[in-house]
């Protein structure tokens, strides 16, 4: 059996949930690494022939964010590497992402040997009112367990794409749902109780929010990540008019700071 040296992951995590994953996989496969994909610079070519690289990262509206897009495309990776993926969703619709993963691959001449999908706590605050820190250590645990069959099966170089369920119209309205990404930032707002702490710059991955006079303002190149909202200090970010009797979440098992950019 091949064994496998080195894992290294690279994350994307606006909230923590993918974040979560990547730690405890990371946890689970001895010598991995882990390296968040909108602070790392590439230092010449990623894996070999016994290492695993592996991405990280949530779906939305069933596909794989631009920014995973763009960094997968763009990462320099050993042709004889084996490498997989795992992608959060909040409700198991969103395995698509999957999918765009392989499609990315494809283009550089790589193969996505392995990929899931792990259900984590939903937490889209500009549609619906995120789950309690009680609710989402439920899912925390749930992820453990699953994590556990998942580094074993990586660790075996078990191969398989799990697409599990896929919502096909959702999957292929998205490039509709997407089509004005960079303007959704229109509806975000701040509060005149800002206290100008700065964290929503800090943990914007593209570098969208930036303080102008002590107060954000958005640049409209938005990932609509959502992680300015959720993650203020004071709760005085709002997108339109719903999200003032929402609650805020970052995933209870994830310090704030370890989201900043």
């Amino acid at each position: 059996m091949v064994i496998i040296l080195k894992t290294t992951i690279f994350y994307f995590s606006a909230t923590g949930n993918s974040l979560y994953v990547a730690k405890k996989l990371a946890g689970l496969m001895g010598e991995a690494t882990i390296h968040s994909m909108a602070n790392y610079e590439p230092n010449g070519q990623t894996g070999g022939k016994d290492d695993a690289v592996g991405f990280v990262f949530p779906s939305y509206y069933g596909k794989m964010p631009r920014l995973v897009s763009k960094f997968v495309g763009e990462l320099d990776i050993n042709p004889d590497t084996w490498v997989f993926c795992l992608s959060t969703m909040g409700i198991p619709l969103g395995t698509g992402s999957l999918k765009d993963c392989q499609q990315v691959l494809g283009t550089k001449g790589l193969t996505l040997q392995y990929g899931r999908g792990i259900t984590m706590p939903r937490n889209y605050i500009v549609k619906y009112n995120p789950l309690t820190a009680e609710a989402a250590m439920k899912y925390n645990k749930r992820a453990d367990e699953k994590l556990v069959q998942v580094a074993n099966e990586i660790k075996a170089k078990k191969a398989g794409i799990h697409l599990g369920l896929v919502s096909w119209g959702l999957y292929l309205s998205t490039d509709t749902l997407y089509k004005n990404i960079e303007s959704l930032d229109d509806k975000f707002f701040v509060e005149n109780r800002c206290n100008s702490c700065g964290l929503c710059e800090k943990v914007c991955p593209v570098q969208n929010v930036k303080l102008v006079d002590g107060k954000p303002q958005w640049q409209h190149h938005c990932e609509h990540c959502v992680a300015c909202i959720q993650l203020c200090s004071q709760e005085t970010i709002q997108y339109g008019t719903k999200t003032k009797a929402r609650r805020r979440y970052h995933n209870p098992e994830i310090n704030v700071t370890e989201l900043i950019r």
